[in-house]
């Protein structure tokens, strides 16, 4: 039976975003990893290791993009500022 839920209007949300890359590289490394790395012990310090990247690549991701988009209000505010009508007019 086909899941039609996956058409849900938030699924595609962090499509050809960041997170999207930095989730598919992860997870080709994680299997990888599960190929390579057959001894239990290591293969779970790799996975931690994995999850650790994970968490800092989104973290850099998130504060670059957060500077972006204040970059670009600040230069918005300052080129286009926005004018309001005086009273006496």
């Amino acid at each position: 039976m086909f899941n039609f839920n996956m058409f849900d209007q938030n699924a595609f949300k962090d499509f050809y975003t960041a997170n999207f890359y930095i989730d598919a590289l992860q997870h080709t490394k994680s299997n990888l990893t599960d190929k390579v790395i057959t001894d239990p012990v290591l293969n779970k310090a790799a996975h931690t290791f994995l999850d650790a990247q994970t968490v800092f690549a989104k973290m850099i991701a998130q504060n670059t993009t957060t500077i972006a988009k204040h970059s670009v209000d600040s230069m918005c505010k300052t080129y286009f500022p926005q004018t309001t009508k005086s009273k006496a007019e």
